[in-house]
């Protein structure tokens, strides 16, 4: 059978779009439309490159920081914050301080009424006085009834010894006949009642003694039993002058002049104190993030108060429990604050950190725009006296707007980055027309 011509036609256009349709489910078509593209001397990469469509910088040495970022809050240290209340019940009497006033470690925060508490006072002075004194008497007294008990033996003894003289005189007068019997007995009579008296004395002296001895005792507990009672007086009394326990910023006041301040088993709090100098950061740092981060390494963090100041800081602390929030997991991380600029900062204040944890010095870098990938192949365009072409290279860590490049480029060579379209006074690419292709 015979095709006429404008048969073959259709027959020829729709082999051609079978063929097209299998070669683009399959891939090959783009690789044809290259291959053509490279025939026609349209494609060739080196031949497509220009320097007009780029802008040149050197292959530079500087150092690269490996970072890791993380958001945190600006928080108290333990122990920054202290809640003051009162010891004793009673009308707030006076208040001295207002929110934002900065006070002193031991200034006067209020007073609470305290009348009935300073009479108490007075009335225990007065009862130690008196203690005191009845001390005092005992101890000057004492030894006086104890000197006339020896006194009176002393006396005793005297006459004891005279007695014994008369009763051996009269034992010898009596052997040669000039005394009676009756003498001598009535000498012996006075000997042997002085030497009762003296015996019955020296226990007195003994029981007048240990008794002086008790009652100096005796007085010396009441009078510690009256300093103590007197020193809980005072110290309830000073419960009533509500000092700061430490300097800082009064931060809240919930007890204001003429209120009853109830105190019971805990004190209640009308008081806050901050001790703005001791801030810490805590910031959070992912999983995939965490096993760079080390004690010791150096930190900057900006406030949104002042976006373009950084503070400096030091890993403190890593918390070794996860927090998990959202299915995240994130670890907390301390970082304490540079002393220096620690009075600009408050708590709660947002923080954005960025930490160090690593550096490689004076190594290669480009900027990123320098860098093209296709595929698996990463390479720059690098000029050549006066062509361009393009280097494979290997590249290594990453910070700001640079990379560091570990091969394929040394130090002083130079690398193009493309040109950024300008827009037009249309608003499109270009200085005035459609952006046009790099």
């Amino acid at each position: 059978m015979k095709i006429s011509g404008r048969g073959r036609f259709f027959v020829l256009l729709a082999v051609f779009l079978g063929l097209s349709a299998w070669l683009l489910n399959s891939g090959q078509l783009t690789f044809l439309t290259r291959g053509l593209k490279g025939l026609t001397g349209g494609g060739g990469k080196q031949n497509k490159l220009k320097a007009e469509d780029f802008d040149f910088e050197l292959v530079q040495k500087r150092d690269v920081h490996q970072k890791v970022l993380a958001t945190g809050t600006v928080t108290l240290k333990t122990g920054a914050e202290v809640k003051i209340g009162a010891r004793v019940s009673g009308q707030l009497q006076e208040l001295k301080v207002k929110i934002g006033d900065y006070v002193k470690e031991g200034d006067t925060i209020a007073v609470i009424e305290h009348e009935d508490m300073a009479a108490r006072v007075s009335r225990l002075r007065a009862e130690l006085l008196e203690g005191e004194a009845s001390l005092e008497k005992i101890v000057q007294e004492g030894p006086l009834e104890v000197n006339k008990d020896r006194a009176e033996i002393e006396q005793l003894n005297t006459q004891l010894r005279l007695a014994e003289k008369m009763f051996k005189r009269n034992t010898e007068l009596n052997e040669k006949g000039v005394v009676s019997d009756t003498v001598v007995d009535q000498a012996l009579e006075e000997v042997e009642v002085l030497q009762s008296k003296i015996k019955l004395s020296q226990e007195q002296l003994k029981l007048q003694q240990t008794q002086v001895k008790m009652d100096a005792q005796l007085a010396r507990a009441r009078v510690e039993r009256a300093r103590a009672n007197l020193m809980e007086g005072e110290t309830q009394l000073s419960y009533a002058t509500i000092k700061a326990s430490m300097s800082g910023i009064v931060a809240f006041i919930s007890t204001q002049e003429g209120e009853t301040v109830v105190a019971s088993l805990s004190a209640p709090t009308f008081v806050n104190l901050l001790d703005l100098s001791k801030l810490e950061v805590t910031t959070y740092v992912d999983e995939t993030d965490i096993g760079r981060v080390k004690m010791g390494q150096q930190a900057l963090f900006t406030v949104d108060t002042y976006p373009e100041k950084f503070f400096k800081s030091v890993v403190r602390e890593i918390h070794p429990k996860a927090v998990i929030k959202d299915n995240v997991v994130n670890y907390e991380v301390i970082l304490e604050i540079d002393k220096e600029a620690i009075q600009l900062l408050r708590p709660e204040m947002t923080a954005n950190v960025v930490i160090t944890t690593g550096v490689h010095k004076d190594v290669r870098v480009i900027p990123k725009r320098a860098v093209k990938r296709e595929g698996k192949k990463t390479f720059a365009v690098v000029r050549e006296r006066d062509k361009l072409v393009e280097k494979t290279i290997e590249t290594g860590w990453r910070e700001d707007q640079v990379i560091e490049v570990t091969s394929g480029l040394n130090e002083g060579e130079q690398v193009g980055l493309p040109k950024k379209p300008e827009l037009g006074e249309n608003g499109n690419k270009g200085p005035g027309g459609p952006g046009r292709r790099q």
